[in-house]
């Protein structure tokens, strides 16, 4: 069987507020009995006058605690404010940090766009029907293929500062996220580039006039 556990200890301000609720039901409790009491004898006066004595020394007793259930007091406000300070400096953190991420997520979500429009320029070009020889001879078809392999140059250029800046903001997931969007566009223009010089080596020869 585990041994129980112990209570833990009260706060300052938790034993200040007891001992002087505690002080103050006593004084009550006193002042009751002494307001109650006969002084029809000497017996019953000279029990007066010690109930006065007793009466008297809780009340200092009292003081005594009130005093320090004011430092107490005083102590958690302190804390409190010093608290209020921290969560103050943090939740300015956090909007910055919010702002930033708000900020690089922009311009992820541009790249994306970028990627998708490369992505729809590349379905179009490659639904031309064509046979091998009529692509070798479609001029248009390598220029398009030179368009759209420098377009995805500059979307990477810009995915590349990007993921740095993520990374350089402490936002790994972010960082990832585009690292694996390049990725994507890089295998693609990689593509790109052993079809055209497929092209260029399947073209003829230009005959010297």
């Amino acid at each position: 069987m585990s041994a129980p556990r112990s209570k833990p200890a009260a706060s300052p301000l938790v034993a200040s507020a007891e001992a002087f609720d505690e002080t103050l039901k006593r004084f009550a409790a006193l002042a009751a009995g002494l307001h109650k009491g006969t002084l029809d004898s000497q017996r019953n006066l000279e029990r007066a006058a010690e109930a006065l004595k007793e009466v008297a020394g809780c009340e200092e007793e009292l003081q005594a605690h009130a005093q320090a259930l004011m430092a107490a007091l005083g102590a958690a406000r302190d804390a409190q404010q010093t608290q209020a300070e921290v969560v103050r400096v943090r939740a300015l953190e956090i909007q910055a940090r919010t702002e930033e991420l708000a900020r690089l997520m922009r311009g992820f979500e541009a790249i994306g766009k970028d990627a998708a429009a490369l992505n729809a320029s590349a379905q179009q070009l490659a639904a031309r029907k064509r046979t091998p020889d009529e692509m070798v001879k479609d001029g248009e078809l390598l220029a398009g293929l030179d368009e759209l392999q420098e377009r995805m140059t500059a979307v990477l250029t810009s995915g590349e500062k990007l993921a740095a800046d993520a990374r350089g903001a402490d936002f790994e997931d972010l960082s990832r996220k585009v690292d694996s969007l390049r990725q994507q566009i890089l295998a693609a223009r990689n593509k790109i580039g052993l079809l055209k010089e497929a092209l260029v080596r399947a073209a003829p020869p230009v005959r010297a006039s």
